[in-house]
């Protein structure tokens, strides 16, 4: 019995393989190569006015772009978050809605059984 599961357990264990990053202590790293659309990308705007020599006002008139940019990826994060906890309550409150009505035809079900029950109890015990 212990053979086999030694050799499963062997087996299992050639078959899996790690995969080790060695990053030193002041090394940065990505690992995500795409950037997700809700992600934040800030500028290095001297960087940039000096690489395509721009004038002050256009490097102004670009970082307010980038700002509006992100202003707008904020607010449609922020209506999708909406959209999807309004769809979530209003699944809650369905079923919240169903379970009541299931509850409450069940107890008058169990109350019908019951009084039908004890009729027949009674009379075949003659009291009524």
């Amino acid at each position: 019995m212990r053979r086999p599961a030694l050799l499963l357990l062997a087996l299992c264990a050639v078959g899996v393989r790690g995969l080790y990053f060695h990053i030193g202590e002041t090394e940065k790293r990505c690992f995500i190569e795409e950037i997700p659309d809700e992600t934040m990308v800030i500028g290095n705007y001297p960087e940039i006015a000096a690489k395509d020599k721009l004038t002050e006002l256009q490097l102004r008139a670009r970082q307010l772009l980038d700002q509006v940019e992100q202003i707008q990826k904020e607010q449609d994060y922020q209506r999708y978050r909406e959209e999807r906890f309004r769809l979530t309550s209003e699944s809650t409150n369905q079923r919240v809605l169903w379970w009541s009505i299931t509850q409450t035809v069940i107890l008058i079900l169990t109350g019908i059984w019951q009084m039908r029950h004890l009729k027949s109890f009674f009379e075949a015990k003659k009291l009524v």
